[in-house]
């Protein structure tokens, strides 16, 4: 019944979108942002769950692959978010994500050494908001990664920390996966919802959850009524009421068709490859191409040149927890590769967690895998239709070794840790992670002959 209502839905898109441009006054640069996709095991073709992200900001938005260690916490601590100090708890599990270098304490998406797997959207809400009294999404994210081990775990937290702080400056939607279950928390200022996935999902910047709905704050309905946003529980529509004038939003309903379109032919087959292959995606074979495809001044594309990051988790209810894979990119990830990170790295180099943020060329720096593959990005978009296809064509042979190599290393390694031997084990993966960041780093800059270090320094420090 779910996959026959996700095939109703992209019918009911596709009548809704035609060739209407984008640009609209009610839809500001937070109702087209970042795209997420979820998969439950009998959407994919081998039973595992995916959650797959492009995190899209400014352009220049540097991102760190940021690892954040198991640690342990005296009574009485506290935390310093974003914007607020609250709490700590006793233990903050270790987690590997996407973070804005350092001007961000939270993160935008990561895994956790549980095998739980968080992904955030903005979406507009008209709800008050507590400005710099309330929670960073990010900060809720890293919170979710640090304290809870399970998607309803996760679910719970985030109502209970939206009730007692409330957002900062827009709603929000949080994806949690792991390798069994995986749910949506759709949040405004002080108010959530929560609905636990059945099939499939791709999510945009608007909210989507309507009248059906799993969990959610005690008043939900109340305030609304209160507020005069309906008459009725009967009349009651989460999204409708909850969304600002505008919704929904043409740059979040282009994705979401997108995304339907192209995965709805794969029910029961999808992979993390099609993940990758949706989140690259600038309406390629559509009326609503147009070239360059990070330049299309009328529809919003799930690959822009605001990708700053991407991320597709592989969530596998058979491996343990340590082997639990986020396949992880730098910048726009059609001019990109995805590298293996597994839950139980520990260990990330330099050239990945490293580099000044700024909001431009002034702050690079060549030594940084970020700015590097910024560079290419640059570089190819330059002359995308000569020189992405080349790349392209690089980095699918990158990427098809690094699986291969994947495959072996997690056999290994089940191995290890069915036989106790846990520290060999994390061993075996820190050096297979380490090794293919390097040489992803090394193969971006090889793909960038015509820059020399003297152009770049002289390009980054005017």
């Amino acid at each position: 019944m779910q996959i026959i209502k996700s095939l109703l839905l992209g019918v009911m898109l596709a009548a809704l979108i035609t060739a209407i441009p984008l640009s609209s006054s009610t839809e500001g640069l937070n109702a087209q942002e970042c795209t997420t996709i979820v998969a439950l095991e009998n959407a994919t073709s081998d039973g595992s769950v995916l959650l797959a992200k492009n995190r899209d900001l400014s352009e220049f938005e540097l991102q760190w692959l940021y690892y954040s260690p198991r640690t342990h916490h005296p009574p009485g601590s506290r935390v310093k978010l974003q914007y607020i100090n609250i709490p700590q708890a006793p233990t903050s599990w270790a987690w590997v994500g996407a973070k804005s270098y350092t001007k961000k304490w939270g993160a935008g998406m990561g895994i956790n050494e549980w095998g739980l797997a968080i992904a955030s959207n903005d979406a507009p809400t008209k709800e008050t908001l507590e400005g710099k009294k309330g929670l960073h999404d990010n900060d809720v994210a890293r919170l979710v990664l640090e304290t809870t081990k399970n998607p309803r775990e996760g679910v719970e937290l985030i109502g209970r920390l939206i009730t007692w702080w409330g957002h900062s400056d827009t709603g929000e939607i949080y994806t949690l996966a792991n390798s069994t279950e995986a749910w949506i928390v759709e949040a405004a200022g002080r108010h959530w919802v929560a609905v636990k996935v059945r099939d499939f999902k791709v999510i945009a910047n608007q909210f989507q959850i309507t009248t059906d709905w799993d969990l959610a704050s005690g008043d939900l309905v109340e305030y609304a009524i209160a507020q005069g946003w309906c008459e009725s529980e009967e009349e009651f529509d989460f999204a409708r009421c909850y969304s600002p004038e505008g919704y929904p939003f043409l740059s979040s309903q282009t994705r979401i068709k997108r995304g339907l379109e192209l995965l709805e032919p794969k029910l029961g087959k999808i992979c993390p490859e099609d993940l990758m292959e949706v989140l690259r995606d600038h309406y390629e074979g559509t009326n609503l191409y147009q070239y360059p495809p990070h330049e299309n001044p009328n529809y919003r594309t799930i690959c822009i040149n605001r990708t700053c990051s991407s991320m597709v988790c592989h969530l596998r209810p058979w491996l343990p927890r340590q082997l639990q894979l986020m396949w992880y990119s730098h910048c726009s990830p059609c001019e990109s590769v995805f590298v293996p990170v597994y839950a139980g790295t520990t260990e990330i180099p330099e050239s990945w967690r490293s580099g000044h943020g700024g909001d431009g060329w002034a702050n690079c720096t060549s030594d940084s895998a970020w700015w590097r593959f910024e560079q290419l990005q640059h570089f190819i978009d330059e002359n995308y239709m000569e020189r992405q296809p080349g790349v392209r064509k690089k980095w699918d042979q990158f990427y098809q070794n690094e699986l291969t190599q994947s495959q072996s290393l997690e056999k290994k390694v089940e191995g290890m840790l069915r036989r106790g031997r846990t520290q060999k084990a994390e061993a075996e993966i820190n050096k297979f992670v380490n090794e293919n960041l390097e040489q992803a780093f090394e193969e971006v800059k090889s793909l960038t002959p015509e820059i020399s270090e003297e152009v770049i320094f002289a390009f980054c420090f005017p």
